[in-house]
């Protein structure tokens, strides 16, 4: 009876549908890359657009910035076209006061250098709800 408790937990566990049996969001970026769940592909997703939007923020040129969208995240960390997008639409209010917060538009990817050469996702985990976080402090940011 375990054995099929075990195996019905990581099926779940693999639709994102409870709690993982491995703490994706903690592990650091050269073990996360090899790991091919659907928690292990959002978690680098996450990471993708954190790295993005923390560049953009940190940036003092309009013309450094990157605007968030499928094809920046896939380049960045990979996977599941179809998962990124549907990733991308969740958070598609968030993504889209931060381009609005940095006046970012699509066109600005159009640069010399590519995003995975001008960006890499840092080795390790950033903090669980760090996102939240930096968005309320965007929105009060006065520019």
């Amino acid at each position: 009876m375990a054995y099929l408790h075990q195996l019905v937990r990581q099926d779940r566990s693999q639709q994102g549908m409870s709690e993982a049996l491995v703490s994706y969001e903690r592990l650091p970026y050269s073990h996360l890359v090899g790991i091919q769940t659907p928690a292990a592909r959002r978690e680098r997703w996450r990471r993708a657009v954190w790295t993005i939007m923390m560049h953009n923020r940190a940036c003092v040129r309009s013309e450094d910035r990157w605007y968030i969208n499928y094809w920046a995240v896939l380049a960045l960390a990979s996977g599941d076209p179809v998962g990124v997008g549907r990733y991308l639409e969740e958070h598609s209010g968030a993504l889209r006061r931060h381009h609005d917060l940095y006046e970012i538009h699509p066109t600005m990817n159009q640069k010399a250098v590519s995003i995975i050469d001008a960006l890499s996702l840092p080795e390790y985990p950033i903090p669980p709800g760090g996102e939240n976080f930096w968005a309320r402090i965007d929105e009060q940011q006065d520019l």
